[in-house]
């Protein structure tokens, strides 16, 4: 059957992801989710992880209007399915997506055949796009008027999306279970993915250090994460979804989506506190930063049923988390993984090399740590990437300040531009970088973050 609306995540032209198959594409699934409630129509969604350009084509084909969801490395693809959509009549071509977010005017500069760039979450503008609202009057929209670019207003969503805003019918979701529990044998089988709060407490934070400072960006240097709030959901209203979607699909574990649950104390106490005794039983898995997990938020993480715990280690150099201004030490690493371990929670742990300033010696730092804690046995897991320099972050826009032609640039090739920045901002080479990153993935099976570029698999 022809649908006429289809909404696609492609796989990464650069870079691998060594989740593939385990996580669905959940901002097409929102986006999907509201527009089919509210226009009462059919939705075509396409996870392309994985997926030929030549089979997601073919998935294209008798639809109306496209919408592509873009990062930075699956950008390219994106591009080629834009210009197929073009030259077989599709009506209207829209993209969202992170990379949208930061390159949305040389997007429409650039590539003739995407009609519409949405900034930030695209479910309330693709939405008003569909049911014929004037484009001028919808917030978030990058847009062609004529022969000139129109750049709309932006407004920032307030609250978290409610797990019951996702229709999970429009995606099979037992294709992901059983990859998912390989990977999370901890975890129950059954799970869904969503969000408990928008935002990362130390990116708020940043925020007003780095205004302070001077300097551009806050939080981390390398993240391109759009909020700029740390905000959580009403938590009698997420256990309350919960419970719905529970019923509904036997849902028995919980991956939250928010960039770092253990932001703010208070708010977990309340999560825990308004926790019925009917869904005790669900497993977690969350984002934590290591400053942040002292005694108390690690026993109340053990009191929710979290087993899994994602922390951006980032470094064994205390000069490189400096310079990546991530506001922890090496030692506050450890004391997380230790609280953690003792609780039987596993570390999901992530590694970069490639900071400004990095040598040979903060690499070797860098080494030593990452063999000292794959020695705990809940260390689940640990990734180690080289830096990319993605347009949205700090770090890219230092190398667009270094490099003024790079601002016009929608097509932003991750592994040259990986090696330009570590050729100007790094006392080693590129290769001395990836070498480095293989080693250190060689210690522990790693499962790399679907958006951080990177040339190799595990």
């Amino acid at each position: 059957m022809n649908n006429n609306i289809t909404l696609i995540c492609p796989t990464n032209a650069y870079g691998s992801s060594a989740t593939s198959g385990i996580y669905y594409p959940m901002g097409i699934l929102l986006v999907g989710s509201v527009v089919k409630k509210r226009m009462n129509c059919e939705m075509n969604l396409v996870d392309g992880e994985g997926k030929s350009v030549s089979d997601l084509e073919k998935a294209i084909i008798g639809t109306k209007i496209l919408g592509l969801s873009a990062n930075t490395d699956n950008y390219p693809y994106c591009v080629q399915l834009a210009n197929f959509s073009k030259n077989i009549g599709i009506q209207k071509i829209v993209i969202g997506g992170p990379h949208s977010t930061a390159r949305a005017r040389q997007i429409l500069q650039n590539q003739p055949a995407i009609d519409i760039a949405v900034k930030y979450d695209g479910e309330e503008a693709f939405s008003q796009i569909l049911q014929g609202r004037e484009l001028s009057s919808i917030p978030n929209l990058v847009w062609r008027d004529g022969n000139t670019i129109r750049e709309n207003a932006v407004i920032l969503p307030r609250d978290p999306p409610r797990l019951t805003s996702m229709d999970y019918s429009l995606l099979d979701l037992s294709l992901y279970w059983e990859i998912h529990q390989r990977a999370f044998p901890a975890m129950s089988k059954k799970f869904i993915e969503g969000f408990t709060h928008y935002g990362c407490r130390w990116r708020e934070i940043g925020l007003k250090v780095a205004a302070k400072e001077g300097r551009d960006g806050g939080g981390c240097e390398f993240c391109d994460i759009p909020y700029l709030t740390n905000v959580y959901q009403d938590p009698e209203k997420f256990w309350k979804d919960l419970r719905e979607i529970n019923r509904e699909w036997g849902i028995e574990s919980f991956k939250d989506y928010g960039d770092c649950f253990t932001g703010n104390s208070a708010k977990v106490q309340a999560f825990l506190e308004a926790r019925p005794k009917d869904l005790e039983h669900i497993t977690f898995s969350c984002y934590g930063r290591s400053p942040e997990i002292k005694e108390h938020m690690a026993d109340m993480l053990q009191q929710l049923n979290v087993k899994y715990v994602y922390i951006g280690l980032d470094s064994g150099s205390n000069s490189m988390l400096k310079s990546m201004h991530e506001g922890y030490t090496i030692d506050q690493n450890k004391k997380a993984i230790d609280l953690l371990s003792k609780r039987e929670i596993y570390i999901t742990g992530s590694l970069i090399v490639g900071a400004e300033g990095e040598s040979e010696e903060t690499i070797a730092e860098t080494e030593s740590f990452a063999k000292e804690i794959v020695t705990n046995p809940y260390v689940s897991q640990i990734s180690c990437s080289v830096l990319t320099p993605f347009p949205g972050a700090p770090v890219g826009r230092k190398l667009i300040k270094r490099f003024p032609h790079l601002e016009e640039k929608d097509l932003w090739d991750s592994n040259a531009l990986t090696r330009l920045w570590a050729e100007n901002f790094c006392k080693v080479s590129y290769e001395y970088l990836v070498s480095k990153a293989d080693q250190i993935n060689s210690l522990k099976i790693a499962f790399r973050k679907r958006y951080f570029g990177y040339t190799k698999s595990p």
